[in-house]
């Protein structure tokens, strides 16, 4: 491989990668900690999900009761005293936003592509808020 084959490449990767990473600031789900910052610390834009997506009350409740569980497992990682602990928590948090995505899309049914398209919206105005207050400091 030439040195400038090379480089392109390495370039690429390094492209590839940073992409992956504005995407994944664009979308959260499962991996932040959504459902406590909808229920949890913002229940006002929770109760706008609810209206916004014509969520059963039943559907809200259990949105509610995973966000409690979502909310347990961001606090244990407050806990970690170690690597093997971190590694440890960390196969937790995998399990737990697996299942979280799956309770999640049996909760919502039908409703949940709108959901996820609704967090994402959301997130970004979250997102693009935080960045013009920080500036203003």
């Amino acid at each position: 491989m030439s040195k400038l084959t090379f480089t392109r490449t390495a370039l690429l990767a390094g492209l590839l990668s940073l992409s992956g990473t504005v995407l994944a600031a664009q979308d959260p789900w499962p991996q932040s900690e959504v459902l406590t910052r909808l229920f949890v610390l913002r229940p006002s834009d929770g109760e706008k999900l609810a209206r916004d997506l014509k969520l059963s009350p039943a559907q809200v409740a259990e949105l509610r009761r995973m966000a409690g569980s979502e909310r347990s497992y961001g606090r244990a990682a407050a806990q970690v005293l170690g690597r093997d602990e971190a590694a440890h928590l960390n196969g937790k948090l995998a399990t737990m936003r697996a299942e979280k995505d799956r309770k999640t899309r049996l909760t919502l049914g039908g409703s949940y592509p709108a959901f996820r398209e609704w967090v994402r919206v959301w997130w970004n105005g979250e997102v693009s808020g935080s960045q013009s207050r920080s500036r203003f400091r």
